[in-house]
C-alpha cells in the first residue's frame, strides 16, 4: 500500500496508544487497574462517553472542559496522544521511506516492537519525571515482548536482528544461570536484601518534608519520615548488591572460557548460534542483561564512592527492557549517550536552582530513541577500534595460554 495510507493510519494507531499511556501514567503508580473503572472525568468522576474519548479530537471538541462539570481537563492528555501518534509516523518515515534503520531490511514485527518500546519509554519517563519512580512492570513487559518478537521474527538479514555469535550466546547462558542462582539465594535469604527500609531520594525527602511542614501548620498529623542513611550504611547495603552480581559475572566469564577452550562446549554454542530462533531469543536476553548490568555497575560504584544512592534500581529495570528490545550493542551505546542529555539538563537546573536531583529515566529513554535511528553510523565509526581491541585481547589470551 502507498505511504499516504500508512501515515494517517499509524498516526491514529499511535494516538490511541497515547490515550492508553495516559491511563498507564495515572493508574500504574497508584496501583489501580488499567481496565476498571472505565475512563472518567478526573474532577467529577463521571464516566466519559466513547465520543468524548476519541484521542486528540475528543478534547478539542469539548473545548478542553468536561461535558458534565465544565471543569478544565489537563492539556497533557491530548498532547501525549498527539506526540505518540507523531512518533509512530516519524519512525515509519525514517525506517521505511528514508531508510534510516539498524543494518538490514526493516520489518513490520520489528517496527511494532520498536514502537512498543517508544510507548513504554514515554510512559516510564512521564512517571519518572513526576514521581521519581519507574514501575518495574513497564520494562519487564517490554523485555518479554523483545524476547518473543525477536525469537519469532528475526532473520540474519532483517534490521535489528539479534542473532548472535557463539561466544555471545555462551556469555548469555552462563550469566542467565548465574542470575537465576542469585535470585534463588536472595529468595532464600542467603544473600540479604539491600535497603530493606526505603532510602528516600533527595527530591522525595524534600517533598515529604514540605508536606510535613504544611501538616504541622494545619495542626494535622503526618507520618514520620524515615531517617536518612549514613554513608557507611549506604556502602554496607551496596556490598549486598555486589554479592548478588557475583554469580552472573562469574558464570558468564566461565561459560565464555569454556566456549573458547573446550571443543564440546564450543560445538554446543555453535549449534545454538545456527538455530535462528534460539540465537535471537538469547541475543535479546543478553541485551537485557548487558543493559541492566551497565546501569547496575554504575549504581554500585557511584553509591560506594559518594556514600549515597547514585542511581535507582528503576533505571536498572528500564535498561533491562531497552536491552532486550534493542540488543547488547544498542544498549551499550544508549548507556554512553544518555549522560550527555543529563549533563545539559543538569547544568540548566543548577543555574536555575530549580531542583537538585534529576530522574535519569527520561535521559536513558531519549538516548534509546536516538540510538534506534543512528546506531548504524555510530557502530560503523566504532567498529575498527572495537575489532582492534578484541584482536589485542585475543593475542594476549593466546600468548598466556
Amino acid at each position: 500500500m502507498p505511504h499516504w495510507f500508512f501515515i494517517p493510519f499509524l498516526f491514529a494507531v499511535g494516538a490511541c496508544v497515547g490515550s492508553f499511556l495516559n491511563v498507564v501514567v495515572y493508574r500504574v503508580p497508584r496501583e489501580m487497574s488499567l481496565i476498571t473503572p472505565p475512563s472518567r472525568c478526573p474532577n467529577c468522576e463521571t464516566p466519559l462517553a466513547w465520543y468524548d474519548n476519541i484521542p486528540v479530537l475528543g478534547w478539542i471538541l469539548l473545548g478542553g472542559k468536561c461535558r458534565y462539570c465544565h471543569q478544565p481537563i489537563s492539556s497533557r492528555y491530548p498532547i501525549v496522544e498527539a506526540i505518540t501518534g507523531l512518533l509512530f509516523v516519524f519512525y515509519y518515515v525514517m525506517f521505511f521511506i528514508a531508510g534510516v534503520a539498524p543494518a538490514g531490511e526493516m520489518t513490520w514485527p520489528i517496527y511494532g516492537l520498536y514502537m512498543a518500546l517508544i510507548a513504554g519509554l514515554l510512559a516510564g519517563s512521564l512517571i519518572d519525571a513526576e514521581l521519581f519512580i519507574i514501575p518495574v512492570g513497564i520494562p519487564w513487559w517490554l523485555a518479554a515482548a523483545g524476547v518473543v518478537v525477536h525469537a519469532l521474527g528475526d532473520q540474519p538479514t532483517s534490521a535489528g536482528s539479534l542473532i548472535d555469535p557463539p561466544f555471545a550466546l555462551a556469555l548469555c547462558g552462563g550469566a542467565t544461570v548465574g542470575l537465576i542462582i542469585s535470585i534463588i539465594l536472595l529468595q532464600t535469604k542467603i544473600i540479604p536484601l539491600s535497603f530493606p527500609t526505603n532510602d528516600l531520594l533527595e527530591s522525595e525527602r524534600q517533598r515529604l518534608e514540605e508536606k510535613a511542614e504544611q501538616a504541622a501548620k494545619a495542626g494535622e498529623q503526618f507520618p514520620e519520615i524515615p531517617p536518612e542513611f549514613t554513608p557507611q550504611q549506604v556502602r554496607s547495603e551496596i556490598r549486598k548488591e555486589m554479592l548478588f552480581l557475583m554469580p552472573p559475572m562469574a558464570l558468564g566469564a566461565i561459560s565464555v572460557l569454556l566456549e573458547m577452550r573446550v571443543p564440546a562446549a564450543r560445538h554446543l554454542w555453535i549449534a545454538a548460534a545456527n538455530t535462528d530462533w534460539l540465537s535471537a531469543a538469547m541475543g535479546s536476553i543478553l541485551g537485557g542483561l548487558i543493559g541492566a548490568f551497565l546501569i547496575w555497575l554504575t549504581r554500585v560504584l557511584g553509591s560506594y564512592i559518594l556514600g549515597k544512592e547514585a542511581m535507582g534500581l528503576g533505571d536498572v529495570h528500564l535498561m533491562l527492557g531497552i536491552g532486550a528490545v534493542l540488543g547488547a550493542g544498542m544498549a551499550t551505546i544508549t548507556f554512553f549517550i544518555a549522560p550527555f542529555a543529563g549533563i545539559v539538563a543538569g547544568l540548566y537546573l543548577l543555574i536555575t536552582r530549580s531542583r537538585r536531583q534529576l530522574p535519569y529515566g527520561p535521559y536513558l529513554s531519549l538516548a534509546a530513541a536516538a540510538v534506534m535511528l543512528f546506531y548504524s553510523p555510530i557502530a560503523d565509526y566504532l567498529r575498527p577500534g572495537v575489532i582492534g581491541f578484541l584482536q589485542i585481547v585475543g593475542g594476549l589470551w593466546k600468548t598466556s595460554g
